[in-house]
């Protein structure tokens, strides 16, 4: 950090975000990358929600790799309602992008007036094709958004109602327990996180 220090001056290095720091130093773990594939297809959110209007969603995912982003590992997504603060989540093997689209749309039955618009994180896992095309053929398309890369806050709804402790942050690395956690997650995480652990919302 000293060598930072010296080429930005003290008064720049205490204006300087910690998550930037963490990216000089190479000390961030990682697993969302801003991807370039259809990035120029996907606009960033840069309006107000009406948080009164059901089907805005906010979705992020979580690496499941403990301390490595090596080879192969379980993926959880987030997907949460900006009105109801509904919030819905699967597990993926690899970001693979016909999990992406399954468990997207299971999300989408599970909601009470679907989904009219998403906003992405910034990771590519997002932006593909499958997922996308999808989206657009819809009776109604769904608009898409994206986050600023690096820019957490921005899905700060998604972020608040992720569920990281129900997995701890161990390494799920066998392909075997996709079944079980996306078996668990909405039988009986998501009655309980939905239910009887109230979200916080300004006012």
């Amino acid at each position: 950090m000293q060598k930072y220090a010296t080429s930005l001056g003290n008064s720049t290095v205490e204006s300087v975000k910690h998550a930037l720091f963490n990216r000089l130093l190479g000390g961030a773990l990682t697993g969302t990358r801003p991807g370039t594939f259809l990035r120029r297809q996907v606009p960033v959110q840069g309006e107000v929600w009406d948080e009164r209007r059901l089907g805005l969603l906010e979705a992020d995912s979580v690496a499941r790799c403990a301390s490595s982003l090596a080879d192969s590992f379980i993926w959880s997504l987030t997907y949460t309602d900006w009105a109801s603060t509904r919030t819905g989540s699967q597990a993926v093997w690899n970001k693979e992008a016909h999990g992406m689209l399954a468990q997207t749309k299971n999300v989408e039955e599970s909601l009470p007036l679907g989904i009219l618009v998403c906003d992405f994180d910034t990771g590519s896992e997002w932006r593909n094709w499958t997922l996308l095309g999808d989206l657009q053929v819809h009776p109604k398309p769904i608009r898409v958004t994206r986050s600023r890369p690096y820019h957490s806050d921005d899905n700060a709804h998604g972020e608040h109602r992720m569920w990281p402790r129900h997995l701890r942050y161990g390494r799920l690395e066998a392909e075997r327990l996709l079944s079980p956690i996306n078996a668990l997650y909405p039988e009986a995480w998501g009655p309980r996180h939905n239910f009887f652990l109230p979200p916080m919302k300004l006012v």
